[in-house]
């Protein structure tokens, strides 16, 4: 029989009984997402709060991760239980002097130097999975802050920018099937209020997350 375990986390940020139930609603969410699409084996949920931080960097603590066991029953033997390889995030690769034409998801030739550095260490982990997460800078005026319809451009400009460096990284020989991308629009900005043009560059960044198995 399968056995699945879902377990929830949470970073630093707020007291420990609200990363706790914080933690234990983002394992709820991945829970009824299995059930919902009829999932048949056995899950189980865990959750940790601001417990088992793996990173310096806190987004790296807001995760759930998924295990999967077999327990193999034979005539004669006690059940074993067979765990199956997870990954897991090991490393966050930003890609520096990464410059985009404003307001668009083209990439200035002026930066395709960065991306081959990027490709040259992607190569160092041969058989990890490799998600590009691409971000934006752009403030939002308060009045519109909860409004998700004015967040779509944002949140599209962001996936259509992290796409742009996913084909680069496959011209350069990096396996379209080792990577993944996504975009977080401004939900993660370095800085909510940047002051300079280095700011606003640091928000729009594109950033890699490097997962192995461990």
């Amino acid at each position: 029989m399968i056995v699945t375990t879902i377990k929830g986390f949470s970073d630093s940020t707020g007291n420990a009984f609200y990363n706790m139930d914080l933690s234990q609603k983002r394992a709820l969410s991945v829970f009824q997402y299995f059930i919902k699409h009829h999932y048949s084996h056995s899950i189980s949920m865990e959750y940790f709060g601001e417990q088992n931080a793996i990173g310096s960097e806190l987004s790296y603590d807001r995760r759930v991760e998924i295990y999967y066991s077999e327990n193999v029953s034979q005539p004669g033997r006690i059940n074993e239980e067979k765990t199956f390889d997870t990954l897991a995030v090991t490393e966050k690769y930003e890609i520096n002097n990464i410059y985009f034409i404003p307001d668009k998801p083209i990439v200035d030739p002026i930066s395709f130097f960065a991306v081959d550095d990027a490709a040259k260490y992607l190569k160092h982990f041969p058989g990890c999975k490799f998600e590009i997460v691409g971000h934006v800078n752009y403030v939002m005026p308060r009045a519109v802050m909860n409004n998700p319809k004015a967040m779509e451009p944002a949140q599209r400009l962001s996936e259509e920018r992290a796409k742009a460096i996913y084909d680069l990284l496959i011209e350069r020989d990096i396996p379209e099937q080792s990577m993944t991308f996504k975009g977080v629009g401004n939900s993660q900005m370095v800085f909510k209020n940047p002051k300079n043009d280095e700011e606003k560059r640091k928000n729009m960044r594109v950033e890699i997350l490097i997962s192995c198995k461990k």
